[in-house]
């Protein structure tokens, strides 16, 4: 057998990709909405706990000897349950990459490609995904270092021209709290805690295969923290250029708030712009979902994740089609189905559980015991 190639990252690796990863999809549909003109406020709050999510996931890591989610799951609850657990993970991760596939197909047959059947732009853009997670995590890390600066400076010069040149104004921002905090806990419990700052539970993957693993939950805290702050200005950017109203009735909000930019009648028609910056983000999103999902199956049925990625890569994109009749269809389940009844058992439920058994066999003295 010809040997595969190790997944090895490095923290710059792991600081672009989490930036990448939770920028992802969120930084172009409308977060908070509950909220109204204080969702940026709702995003401020829910980056804080997407902080305090990377500092438990990585104690949750440490305690396991740097082993990723699945073997330490098998350590805490022994080989049954933990695969029947592992096999509902990898249902749950294959789903979400479904879904922001998905996301992406939808603005491209919205803004980009309207005459452009939605399963020529799924199937294609997910065999670009399959050949890169083929070729290893460590590939995806090198694409993303080498794209992030670009993205930043794409993500400036939006903000730049929505000021300049859109028809942002302050007045549209209001004063924060008008109508309480219960907007607000509603906009932050369970969505914007399930999305997109819980997604980072693929990282309990991932960050197996960092090298310094010690320094791996501080890069992460950074790098949720910062992604967390240009969602709150790409936030308050869209409030300002659509008003309130407007953006919560917008699919796309940043896509619509970029059309309205005209300088001079020169620089005009500029959602290519968006549509890069989501590139970026929806490779690494959908890549890191698919990869731990892959990672599962390997786990479970102990065989390498390679010969499967082609054919589950195909079962996805034809998925992601399938999941929904449209895309209104699409967005209400994925606000009132899947961040109570999906992202909280698996992002919350399942690694507490896991940490808590654990700590338990530890201090019993029996880590190698099983149930």
């Amino acid at each position: 057998m010809t040997s595969q190639p190790k997944e090895n990252l490095s923290l710059w690796q792991l600081f672009v990709l989490i930036l990448n990863f939770e920028l992802g999809s969120a930084i172009i549909v409308g977060l908070g909405n509950e909220a109204k003109q204080d969702a940026w406020v709702a995003i401020l709050i829910a980056t804080i706990y997407g902080i305090l999510l990377v500092w438990g996931y990585t104690f949750l890591l440490e305690k396991g000897s740097g082993k990723n989610l699945f073997e330490i799951m098998e350590m805490a609850i022994g080989k049954i349950f933990s695969s029947v657990i592992t096999i509902c993970y990898v249902i749950y991760f294959f789903y979400i990459t479904s879904r922001v596939l998905r996301d992406f197909g939808e603005l491209m047959t919205s803004a980009i490609l309207p005459k452009t059947p939605l399963e020529v732009i799924s199937l294609t853009f997910m065999l670009l995904i399959t050949y890169m997670i083929y070729l290893g995590l460590e590939n995806l890390g090198r694409l993303t270092e080498l794209f992030t600066p670009y993205i930043l400076l794409f993500i400036g010069i939006t903000c730049f021209l929505l000021i300049v040149g859109g028809e942002f104004t302050f007045k549209n921002l209001q004063i924060p709290f008008q109508d309480g905090a219960a907007p607000i806990v509603k906009a932050i419990f369970p969505t914007l805690m399930g999305f997109p700052f819980g997604e980072m539970v693929v990282f309990t993957v991932v960050i197996a295969y960092t090298s310094k693993q010690k320094y791996a939950g501080k890069v992460g805290m950074i790098a949720v923290g910062i992604s967390g702050f240009i969602l709150t200005i790409a936030t308050l950017l869209q409030i300002g250029s659509l008003g309130v109203d407007q953006r919560v009735r917008s699919n796309f909000p940043l896509l619509s708030a970029i059309r309205n930019v005209s300088i001079a009648t020169f620089i005009e028609r500029l959602e290519a712009i968006v549509v890069f910056l989501l590139m970026l983000g929806i490779i690494v999103k959908v890549g890191l979902f698919f990869f731990t999902g892959l990672k599962g199956i390997e786990h479970v049925f102990r065989i390498p994740y390679r010969p499967l990625v082609f054919p589950m890569g195909m079962l996805v994109a034809v998925f992601s089609i399938a999941i929904s009749e449209n895309f209104a269809e699409h967005i209400e389940e994925g606000v009132k189905f899947v961040p109570l009844y999906l992202h909280l058992p698996f992002q919350i439920g399942f690694p507490a559980l896991t940490l808590i058994l654990l700590l338990w066999k530890q201090r019993k003295g029996g880590t190698n015991a099983h149930f």
